[in-house]
């Protein structure tokens, strides 16, 4: 009986290890081909290109929460960008949207095929005050040194907006027309929520008629490059979704008194105890969605171990998410994050309080919703004294779109036609927000790639002191463009 139940146990083993080897050795790599290299009509006098970035960047197109925008700075920047794309101006249809955005339109020749959107965004975050000094150049400066540009705005977003601008320049100017019509839309505030920008030129478009695009592409990932690539080779990402976000307020309210009498708990102890659930109790994580794109997409690129982790979830799935979940950048795509940001409460050292607040910042994975995160926060904190509110405010994550379509694909193989056959592209959940989402409902194809190789410190740069993009890394930028709008003819 004990050698037939050992018998049964290595028969088991040995086909666990036949399907584990088998789903292994299946995967295949999901690169799309790099076409052959050919001959580039389309100029681009390098120089004058970066130069006319340069010049944008000197224009302070700054949003701020607590202040209008300084409308002169970015009418300044409008009629530079007339002046330096002069095609552009005069061939396609230019308007201003929502105050202070830019929307043109380059007609196709066959209007019965879905238009596309190419997005970027005018404004900067300011600088922090104090700060000014310890920039290397100025933060509005436009330097061109070292072989960067240097400045707000080099990686978030005029990199975007000047980019797509020269590659349509240079495109006109080596006579080309797109099969299907082409819009730019470059919004003014997305830095503070896009709601007078990107989402008004959504609205428009849409009461235009204009309610389906084959694809949308706005910004979001990047190339990353020795320490930010998670292979031992640079790996591009492209947002297929981003998450949602939403503030709830925990406020806790008591009698007061004199500190010199105290009750077992304050208001700031119980609401110290409620952050303190919510933060030993996180959102459960799962490789369900776009972290299991990704990681379908590396997969093949890597190493055995790694590759057969991945290929066999089904038996190695809880330490794959527990590495993953060892890690900040990539727990975030496996779950609703919980960052307690802003707390307030008492009024003098010999006051007990009668109120306590905080604010928990909630960046939600798709799947949930602001009310899903509410509630379970209310059963995690289970605790009547606490109030939880502010979910109506929140903005649900957005769909995801697929990573295994005809327009991802042609982002995908102009990313690596662009940048370098040995460079991986793969899906993933952005984290922040982006002006993409105002086309959520308008396309089943919104992507977020934003076309540079960010140095290894390139995201502590991209908010805070020197921001700056390498000049290679622009001039690719609008290689990339150019590229793109020749393929996207191809598309169904």
């Amino acid at each position: 009986m004990f050698r037939r139940l050992v018998q049964l146990v290595l028969l088991a083993l040995v086909v666990v290890a036949g399907v584990v080897l088998y789903r292994t050795a299946s995967l295949s790599s999901l690169q799309p081909p790099v076409p052959a290299a050919f001959d580039d009509p389309t100029p681009l006098d390098a120089e004058a290109a970066v130069e006319r970035f340069a010049g944008a960047i000197r224009f302070p197109t700054v949003s701020r929460e607590d202040a209008p925008h300084d409308s002169a700075a970015f009418r300044a920047l409008h009629a530079y960008l007339a002046e330096v794309f002069p095609r552009v101006h005069a061939t396609l249809e230019r308007e201003t949207i929502g105050g202070l955005s830019l929307l043109y339109r380059w007609p196709g020749r066959d209007p019965s095929k879905a238009p596309i959107v190419l997005m970027g965004h005018q404004d900067v975050v300011p600088v922090i005050p104090g700060t000014e000094d310890d920039w290397t150049h100025g933060p509005f400066s436009g330097a061109v040194a070292e072989g960067f540009v240097w400045g707000r705005g080099t990686l978030d977003d005029k990199v975007s907006v000047l980019a797509i601008l020269e590659a349509v320049e240079t495109l006109l100017e080596a006579g080309h027309t797109p099969e299907r019509t082409v819009y730019l839309a470059f919004g003014h505030d997305e830095e503070i929520g896009g709601r007078a920008g990107a989402r008004v030129i959504a609205d428009t478009l849409e009461a235009r008629g204009v309610s389906e695009f084959a694809f949308v592409l706005d910004e979001g990932g990047a190339i990353l490059d020795g320490e930010t690539s998670p292979l031992d080779r640079p790996m591009a990402t492209v947002g297929i979704a981003e998450k949602g976000g939403v503030n709830l307020q925990l406020v806790v309210r008591s009698a007061g008194g004199h500190s010199s009498t105290p009750p077992p708990h304050t208001a700031i102890g119980v609401l110290a105890r409620a952050i303190v659930r919510l933060e030993e109790n996180p959102f459960p994580a799962s490789l369900e969605g776009p972290g299991g794109e990704m990681l379908a997409f590396m997969a093949p690129e890597m190493g055995f171990g790694a590759r057969m982790a991945i290929a066999n979830r089904w038996l190695f799935g809880r330490l794959l998410t527990r590495a993953m979940l060892g890690d900040p950048a990539t727990a975030a795509m496996l779950r609703t994050t919980t960052a307690a940001t802003i707390i307030d409460g008492g009024v003098k050292s010999n006051v007990l309080p009668i109120e306590a607040r905080a604010v928990v910042n909630f960046r939600i994975r798709p799947g949930e919703t602001p009310a899903s995160v509410a509630e379970r926060v209310r059963a995690v904190i289970d605790d009547p004294a606490v109030e939880v509110s502010g979910e109506q405010n929140g903005r649900p994550p957005s769909p995801v779109s697929d990573p295994h379509s005809d327009a991802f694909r042609t982002i995908a193989s102009t990313i690596r036609e662009v940048a370098g056959e040995e460079v991986v592209v793969a899906p993933y959940l952005v984290v922040g927000g982006t002006d993409a989402r105002y086309y959520a409902p308008r396309s089943r194809n919104v992507y977020r790639f934003l076309p540079v190789r960010l140095e290894p410190d390139g995201l502590q740069r991209l908010h805070g002191t020197n921001e700056r993009v390498a000049v290679s890394g622009y001039l690719d930028s609008v290689r990339f463009f150019q590229t793109l709008l020749r393929k996207v003819d191809a598309l169904p």
